[in-house]
Formats: structure tokens, C-alpha cells, sequence
């Protein structure tokens, strides 16, 4: 990873600035070199397996999903505050008064563009590539890869910078700039327009289709089945069924994830390999995981990581539980092992407090970062066959989930409004600190409280804009075709 991570850095920002107006105008300035090293980019099968790599880097970072994509999401919300004694790290989004020039919004603005920008070099190149017969399988596949990277960066790009999907009757309401073409050269500099939310999801799903048909079901190219840490053809199709999830799309969703299921290329962890004190939830490429972001000895974030923000005695430790969180669970429920009542490290912090200690390895890092696991396709079928009236069956999947970490739970017999309640209660449960809560809450058009310490409440009402993050300023004074999201300009 240390040299493809290298080869990364070669090209990544410079084709940022090159292809999406974002950053500042000396990043323009582009010299012959630079110019040669772009042009050298995938040209064979090997350039092509390095470029794949670099882009699944820009994953690893802490500006996304390294941390910020799974911190924002709950601190935002009613799951996670910042400690009192903290490092000055997303206390802006603790207390809901970001600005326009915040640094968090503007750095995983520019990790998420960087791996569209990667991945659309890496789409138009490939797909000109002329290989021998024997690497065309290969090569179709990384090319389906970067088409899902592609789309799970539009995809995580609407979530945080603009409004859900059924906040307008069509969709029609401002998104962010879908960019599917990425030139090379000073030429090729573009200012973009912000698309409309329904424009992008189109996008989106249209790579993901597209993914779908280069990798194969069977097995995949270039790699082992085992292997988490690269998308392979139902990873592109259990997130495609999250995709039309979020776009209300009940029927799609619910037949993407049955051919994820159905696969049985993934098992549920059991209930006594799930709990906290066992190393297999944890664990990288465990039987659960369909995606996942990976780090090795070598290749981490170290005190950037997410275990180093969250776990006392770690390097920060900023980020705690709210009781309202923790008393959702039953004491029977090997779920809340992943939160102690404790105290925050150090002099000044709280106590008591909820510690969270669903990431703890701050040895070596070698511990991934989920993005999509079987737990959730179980609860997308659950939530999608609800919508469709489909109760019984919609019961049968959340209770897949909800008996897999407490047996003592009673079988659900609740229907209607009641059992839709309880699904999203039960993603609550099962995503806590994976950074879904806020786009759960919204995307159902649910106001929240959001608490913080000392027993301070914000309450968020259905629908607040405060929920969006900010264009970042560099953007907005760089693009005279931004369009800044509303409470901030």
C-alpha cells in the first residue's frame, strides 16, 4: 500500500483542480511534468490496478471514511456529544453553529471529489484500454469498482451537502455538482453549477447498473471472495438497494437486497461473536462485511483514527454516548457491551459518562471501517417491504437482526406505522457509531433532540437546513457558479 499510495499522490489533487474549480488558483498552475505523470495514468492492466488502489486511499482518510463520514452523522445527531475536554474537533457540529469556512466540511468536500475525480480518469482511460484477452476480465471489473466509487461519492456528497431526496415532491431541489469527466489538462478547468438532488441520484444509480453488469456474481476478478476491502458485484448491489431506499423506491430496494441475500455470499455474525467483548465484529473481512474500509499495520490513520478519537486513554477520546442512547437497549442485548459507563479520561471530563468502545484497536489500526454489512440489507429489505404494506415478511427480516443480538427479544408482531417505528429503532441500535443516525432521521423527515454535555438539549426540527453542511468558502469564492446552501451565506 506504502507505493500505491505514493503512486495516489502523484495525481489526485492536481486532477482535482484541473477538472473541479475547488481549490485555490495555484493549484492551476500546472507544469509539463505533472502534465507527463496525468498522461501516464492507466495505460495497462498494472497502472490500472494502482490507480484503483490510490482512489480506494482517498477512502482511508480521516476527512472521510477514516472518521468524519461516521462521526458527523451521529454527533449531529441524538447518538453522540462532544466531551467537555475535547481537541476542538467537530464541536462546531455538536452545536450546531458551523460556518461557511469550516474546515471539516471543506476537507471531506475535497476527499470526495478527489475519488470522483480519480475514478472518472480511471473509467475513461480504462474503457479505451486494448488488453490481451487474458486481462480483459480484470480490467472490466476495476473499471466496475470506480464506477461504484464514483457513485458512492455523489452518494455520500448528497447526504451531507444537501437536503434527502423527498425533501421536494420531484427531487428537483439543489444538490451538488454530479461531474462524470475528468480532462487532464489546464483546458479541461471547470466551473460547475450545483445539480438537482434527483439528477444526481440518477447518476448514481446509473453507475451502480453499470458496475453491476462489468463484475461478475460469480466470483470476483483479481482478487479472493474473502477479501472486504474491494467491491465486488452484490457489494455494488447492497448499495444500489440503500440507494433506492433512500430514493423511496420500496420495490427496487427490496429486490436488490434479496439477490444480496440470497447470494449467501455473507452470514450474520452470531450473538456471541457480535458482542464487544469478542474480536469478531472488529475484525477485518469478518463474514458480515460486504464493503469495508481497511487499514493495516503500516497503513492507518494512527492518532487520527477513529478508535483514537473515541476510546478513552486514546489520543483524544472526544466522543461520548448519550444516555438516551444507551437506554434504548435491553440488558440483554450484546449491542450496548459496545458503550461502558465510565468516565472521560483526564481531569475535567465527564463523570459518568457513556464511553464508546465499538473501536478499540489503537495498537496496530488494523481494524475496518464498515460500509456496508448484511445487517443493514436485512433491515433496507425490512424497511422497504413495510413501506409496501408487506408486514409480515418486513417483521421476519428486522427480527433477523434484532434476535441476532438479544435472544431474549420477543418476536415482532407489531404492523403498519408501528412496525416502521421499530425498524429505524432497530437501525439506531445496530449503526450506532457507523454514521447513519442523522440521514435516518432526515431521509424519514423525523425531528430530533440533539444533546450535548451538562445536560444541554438542541431541538432539530423536520426539515431544518442546519442538517447540511456548508459549500466550503474556497468553493464558493473560486466557482462563480456555486450556489451556497441556505444559513450560511
Amino acid at each position: 500500500m506504502k507505493t500505491i499510495k505514493h503512486f495516489y499522490k502523484i495525481w489526485p489533487i492536481m486532477l482535482l483542480a484541473l477538472s473541479f474549480c475547488s481549490c485555490k488558483k495555484d493549484f492551476l498552475e500546472i507544469n509539463p511534468e505533472q502534465q507527463t505523470a496525468v498522461n501516464m495514468v492507466v495505460i495497462d492492466l498494472p497502472s490500472t490496478k494502482a490507480a484503483v488502489m490510490g482512489t480506494y486511499g482517498i477512502l482511508q482518510s480521516a476527512a472521510y471514511y477514516g472518521r468524519s463520514l461516521v462521526i458527523l452523522p451521529d454527533v449531529m445527531a441524538d447518538n453522540m456529544y462532544i466531551s467537555r475536554r475535547n481537541s476542538n474537533r467537530y464541536t462546531s457540529y455538536d452545536q450546531y453553529i458551523t460556518i461557511a469556512n469550516d474546515g471539516t466540511a471543506a476537507g471531506t468536500w475535497n476527499a470526495l471529489y478527489k475519488t470522483i475525480v480519480n475514478a472518472n480518469i480511471i473509467i475513461s482511460k480504462g474503457e479505451q484500454l486494448n488488453l490481451a484477452e487474458t486481462e480483459t476480465a480484470e480490467l472490466k471489473h476495476l473499471i466496475g469498482e470506480a464506477y461504484t466509487l464514483r457513485a458512492l461519492a455523489h452518494f455520500d456528497l448528497l447526504r451531507l451537502y444537501a437536503a434527502p431526496y423527498n425533501a421536494s415532491a420531484d427531487a428537483g431541489h439543489i444538490g451538488v455538482p454530479v461531474i462524470i469527466k475528468s480532462g487532464t489538462s489546464k483546458e479541461d478547468v471547470i466551473s460547475p453549477k450545483r445539480n438537482t438532488v434527483k439528477e444526481g441520484y440518477t447518476q448514481i444509480v446509473s453507475d451502480l447498473q453499470k458496475a453491476i453488469t462489468l463484475m461478475p456474481a460469480a466470483a470476483p476478478v483479481g482478487f479472493s471472495t474473502s477479501n472486504r476491502a474491494h467491491i465486488a458485484h452484490y457489494a455494488a448491489k447492497a448499495l444500489l438497494s440503500r440507494i433506492y431506499l433512500y430514493m423511496g423506491d420500496w420495490a427496487n430496494a427490496e429486490t436488490m437486497a434479496t439477490d444480496v441475500i440470497g447470494s449467501n455470499r455473507y452470514t450474520l455474525l452470531t450473538n456471541a461473536n457480535y458482542a464487544a467483548g469478542s474480536t469478531n465484529f472488529r475484525t477485518q473481512n469478518n463474514s458480515e462485511a460486504i464493503f469495508e474500509v481497511q487499514f493495516t499495520l503500516t497503513d492507518n490513520l494512527a492518532q487520527d483514527a477513529l478508535s483514537s478519537f473515541l476510546l478513552q486513554g486514546a489520543s483524544y477520546g472526544d466522543g461520548l454516548a448519550t444516555d438516551d442512547l444507551y437506554n434504548i437497549y435491553s440488558s440483554t442485548d450484546v449491542r450496548r457491551s459496545f458503550m461502558a459507563k465510565g468516565k472521560r479520561s483526564g481531569s475535567g471530563g465527564e463523570d459518568p459518562a457513556f464511553v464508546i468502545t465499538k473501536y478499540n484497536n489503537i495498537s496496530t489500526y488494523e481494524e475496518g471501517v464498515k460500509v456496508i454489512r448484511l445487517s443493514e440489507v436485512y433491515l433496507i429489505r425490512a424497511e422497504a417491504r413495510a413501506k409496501q404494506g408487506k408486514d409480515a415478511l418486513a417483521a421476519a427480516d428486522l427480527d433477523v437482526v434484532a434476535k441476532r443480538a438479544d435472544t431474549a427479544k420477543p418476536t415482532t408482531t407489531q404492523t403498519g406505522a408501528a412496525l416502521q417505528s421499530l425498524i429505524l429503532l432497530e437501525n439506531r441500535k445496530e449503526f450506532a457509531f457507523e454514521g447513519h443516525r442523522l440521514f435516518d432521521l432526515t431521509r424519514n423527515k423525523q425531528g430530533f433532540t440533539k444533546y450535548r454535555t451538562g445536560g444541554i438539549v438542541i431541538p432539530v426540527e423536520q426539515g431544518s437546513l442546519q442538517t447540511v453542511l456548508p459549500i466550503p468558502l474556497a468553493e464558493m469564492n473560486s466557482n462563480p457558479n456555486m450556489e451556497q446552501n441556505q444559513g450560511y451565506k
